[in-house]
């Protein structure tokens, strides 16, 4: 756990960054400043506000595996807008996305398949190898699985603990029961394959505040994040804090901003997100330097929702090399 550090005790001067690592003591992570953080299933929570966090968000942290048929129960005669009815519902559209390809049976409906266009992109760098690489929001695991390709040790990282914890038992090679969405607050059983993966630290943070060691990772990745953080800049500003002299980042974005999930002020680039993302990147804008462009394209995305339902976006894709 040395890679990890302590987001509550971190300072930084005008010359330096100073970070303390986090030391393993049964299941608890501990600072020399005196914090400590909690490891829940084998999934560590590293959070600058552990309590504040657990104060919203503890129905996915104690919830455990159930039977699909016992978890629709649970949610029938309640509201879409419960905090386990909204877990069930976000597992069962980003599990069939990422691991849809492994799941028996198959996914239905207008969204069946999986987000096949993204993870080919990142397949196809495991021949050019890393020491360290990362993905900010991580989700279940799938980029994880793929950047472990073509890297010595991957860091896998998300502020959803429900989806980190199935992301840590599909990447043992386990297999991963969970609810499809048909119609409504009903689900069906489905069961996807995991991918044995090793040399992966799996945790769950923010990926505006990780609590990662910088400038140390070949390989920097966010999918789909950029629209679904508060500030958008922020969120490459520390891409770029992680990111090693000469490393890469790989970044995809539809730029569906919504309120509630990003500021308003902060939208990138008016009616062209795309060539905005582009140019902060080339000439370094609030970054630590520039970047050179190595691939641009645009690539399909489909989240299945149910079984007459889904939402497809054409998103943005970025392989840019950090200045050294």
């Amino acid at each position: 756990m040395d890679i990890l550090v302590c987001p509550g005790c971190r300072t930084r001067t005008a010359e330096r960054l100073d970070v303390r690592t986090l030391d393993r003591h049964g299941d608890v992570l501990s600072c020399a400043c005196g914090r400590r953080y909690p490891i829940v299933d084998g999934v560590p929570i590293v959070l600058a506000d552990p309590v504040g966090y657990l104060a919203n968000e503890m129905t996915t942290v104690v919830e455990r595996d159930l039977d699909p048929e016992v978890a629709a129960l649970l949610v029938a005669d309640g509201s879409d807008d419960a905090p386990y009815a909204r877990l069930l519902e976000h597992l069962s559209i980003y599990i069939d996305n990422q691991w849809g390809d492994r799941a028996t049976p198959p996914p239905d409906g207008p969204g069946a398949g999986f987000a096949e266009a993204i993870f080919e992109k990142l397949a196809e760098r495991s021949s050019h190898r890393v020491e360290l690489a990362v993905e900010l929001g991580c989700s279940v695991g799938r980029g994880v699985a793929e950047l472990a390709k073509g890297a010595a040790h991957t860091v896998g990282l998300d502020l959803q603990f429900g989806s980190v914890r199935r992301a840590r038992k599909l990447l043992a090679g386990d297999d991963l029961v969970y609810g499809r969405r048909t119609i409504g607050r009903n689900y069906a059983r489905t069961t996807a394959r995991g991918i044995a993966t090793a040399n992966v630290t799996l945790l769950c943070g923010d990926a505006l505040d990780p609590p990662l060691i910088p400038a140390v990772y070949q390989r920097v990745v966010a999918l789909n994040l950029l629209d679904s953080v508060r500030t958008p800049r922020q969120l490459l500003s520390v891409i770029d804090a992680l990111c090693a002299p000469g490393g890469e980042i790989i970044l995809t974005s539809p730029y569906a901003w919504q309120s509630g999930y990003v500021d308003d002020d902060q939208r990138l680039g008016g009616d062209d997100p795309a060539a905005a993302v582009l140019d902060l990147l080339k000439y370094g804008r609030g970054l630590e330097t520039a970047y050179r462009i190595e691939e641009a394209s645009e690539l399909p995305w489909t989240l299945r929702r149910d079984s007459r339902s889904a939402a497809t976006y054409c998103i943005h894709y970025i392989r840019a090399r950090k200045g050294t």
